[in-house]
C-alpha cells in the first residue's frame, strides 16, 4: 500500500482555501493512505488550514520543516527554517493535533547550515515529541543549505548523510520504536 501526500498547502494561502477547498484539499478515495502536509509560521493559520482540511478525511496531517526554498524558508520564515526553533515546532505540533483526531507528523531534514550535528537532531527530534503528540518524523537524510541555492540543488549539493538517520535507529532505538517512525528519502 502507497502512502500519498498532497503538495504542501502554505498558511498564506488560506485565504483561497475559504472559497476553493476542494480544490486544495479533495483526493479520491482510492488514494488511501494519504496525508496533507501543510506549512506556515502562525499558530492561529495552522489551526484554521488544520481545521478546514479535517472533514476531508486525510489520514495524517504533517507538518513541514523541510523545505529549502527561498519563498519558503526566506522570506516566509518556515519550512526548514523552522528546524532552528524547535519549541514554536512543538506549540504548532500541539495546535495542529488539539484541531484534528489524525495523528501528526514532522517532515524534517537531518540539519539545516551549520545546525547539523547528530546531537542537534536528536535534540529537535527530543524537544518536539517530549513537548507535543508529535511520534511521527520523516527525515530527510540531507541537510538543508539556505544560503540562496534553488531547492533542486539543496536535493544534489548537501551530501547524503545516510549515517546519522541509521544512528538515530542504533542508538536511539527505544526513542524510535516507541516515539518517532523513521524514513529516509531522498
Amino acid at each position: 500500500m502507497a502512502l500519498h501526500r498532497n503538495d504542501c498547502c502554505r498558511n498564506n494561502c488560506l485565504p483561497d482555501w475559504q472559497f476553493g477547498k476542494d480544490r486544495f484539499l479533495a483526493y479520491g478515495p482510492e488514494q488511501h493512505p494519504i496525508v496533507l502536509q501543510i506549512g506556515g509560521n502562525k499558530l492561529e493559520n495552522l489551526a484554521k488550514a488544520t481545521q478546514l482540511a479535517t472533514p476531508y478525511g486525510y489520514d495524517e496531517i504533517n507538518l513541514n520543516c523541510g523545505c529549502p526554498s527561498p519563498k519558503v524558508a526566506g522570506h516566509g520564515c518556515f519550512g526548514v527554517r523552522l528546524m532552528l526553533d524547535p519549541k514554536f515546532v512543538a506549540e504548532a505540533m500541539s495546535v495542529i493535533a488539539a484541531n484534528t483526531n489524525v495523528p501528526v507528523s514532522v517532515k524534517c531534514r537531518i540539519g539545516v547550515d551549520d545546525h547539523d550535528s547528530y546531537n542537534e537532531l536528536c535534540d529537535f527530534i527530543y524537544e518536539v515529541s517530549s513537548q507535543s503528540p508529535t511520534r511521527h518524523f520523516i527525515i530527510h537524510s540531507r541537510k538543508a543549505l539556505l544560503n540562496g541555492i534553488s531547492p533542486a540543488d539543496n536535493r544534489k549539493i548537501p551530501p547524503l548523510k545516510y549515517a546519522v538517520c541509521n544512528s538515530l535507529i542504533i542508538q536511539q532505538g527505544f526513542m524510535i520504536m516507541n516515539q518517532v517512525k523513521l524514513c529516509i528519502s531522498i
